[in-house]
């Protein structure tokens, strides 16, 4: 099956689980497009800027987008010139100016290169990431296995944050947001076997600024991270580790202009800082996304939608894919082909597929 290139369901459905979710990624313009088989950007105009003629692509990141040529990975720009020739067995997106990247199609493990193409730390993770903050969580190679977490690692390629504690063993580590990184760590006992894990945070020095005592515990975004206890229900804390908002939800996002959505008695809604309901939930979705450029996503019955922040259905959930906005502009796509919506819902342009 073609990968596709809307990540969106998937973004949105991470919002209910958010101790699993992945580093979040906002994607720049162009968009990335399919015209037949093949991958191509438009601009917010409608209008095609990169033709459609790569195998394979991902959307741009920091001026960069990668793309397939005759077999290999390389990066183009805005314009589609090639910026770094296709060379590599795997890419990724740039993030704090490097990309992880698979050097050889006969082996598993990714390094990065820097915006010149050039390797600046040689392949030994088990998998692509990225960096934040200057760091990136190293799951690397230990006693012949892939994906072992082993600490955090600095653009030089050195291990700067190890995490060593006696009877201790890491189980997940998390990209850095705001100054700080979840860490994951569970109980290792003499007889082999492990205790349950509990999520804190650490800084930049990889000192434990809020101690391991959550069950699950997302990014911090605009000062505010969500974590869970033992009994399931959701809060927020400062970086203090203190609550600002108590646990009382059965799901929660992250903070994004001033909001997050969380899911009481089933239903979604969105609150302010102060943990009061500005959004009620007095609409059908089973999720939501968070809000960019004054609008977030709904998805009800595998539709999606769109609803600003006064709480109106800007566009009820009948979509079969839109993105979340960038720069006050979203792309939707249904069979006929692409359009693009501004934030009082009006369809701006359309690209039909031949």
């Amino acid at each position: 099956m073609k990968r596709s290139h809307f990540f969106l369901v998937a973004v949105v459905i991470l919002c209910g689980v958010v101790a699993t979710s992945a580093q979040n990624r906002h994607f720049g313009l162009p968009f990335l497009v399919t015209i037949g088989e093949r991958y191509g950007f438009m601009d917010v105009n409608c209008q095609m800027v990169v033709p459609a003629k790569y195998s394979e692509a991902f959307e741009f990141s920091e001026g960069l987008a990668a793309v397939k040529i005759g077999g290999k990975w390389g990066y183009i720009d805005e314009r589609g010139s090639v910026v770094i020739p296709p060379k590599f067995a795997g890419a990724w997106f740039f993030s704090d100016g490097l990309a992880s990247v698979k050097l050889d199609e006969g082996s598993p493990l990714w390094g990065f290169i820097d915006t010149k193409g050039d390797v600046v730390i040689q392949p030994q993770f088990g998998m692509p990431l990225q960096f934040s903050e200057g760091l990136v969580e190293g799951y690397g190679e230990k006693n012949k296995i892939l994906n072992i977490p082993l600490g955090y690692m600095d653009k030089s390629g050195k291990y700067v944050v190890r995490l060593d504690e006696p009877g201790m063993a890491i189980e997940f580590l998390l990209g850095f947001s705001e100054g700080l990184a979840r860490v994951s760590m569970l109980p290792k006992h003499a007889d082999g076997s492990v205790g349950p894990s509990k999520y804190g945070y650490i800084n930049h020095s990889g000192r434990w600024v809020i101690p391991r005592s959550f069950v699950g515990a997302d990014d911090f975004h605009e000062g505010l991270a969500a974590v869970t206890g033992s009994d399931g229900t959701w809060g927020y804390i400062d970086k203090e580790g203190q609550f600002a908002v108590l646990p009382r939800f059965e799901a929660a996002s992250e903070f994004s202009e001033g909001l997050a959505a969380v899911r009481m008695a089933g239903r979604w809604s969105w609150i302010n800082k102060s943990g009061e309901v500005v959004i009620s939930p007095a609409l059908e979705a089973e999720e939501v996304g968070t809000f960019h450029s004054g609008m977030a996503t709904l998805v009800h019955n595998r539709k999606i939608g769109y609803i600003n922040m006064k709480g109106e259905v800007v566009i009820p959930p009948t979509l079969d894919s839109g993105l979340e906005f960038v720069d006050g502009v979203a792309v939707l796509e249904d069979h006929s082909g692409y359009k693009i919506m501004d934030t009082s819902g009006k369809v701006t342009c359309s690209l039909s597929r031949p």
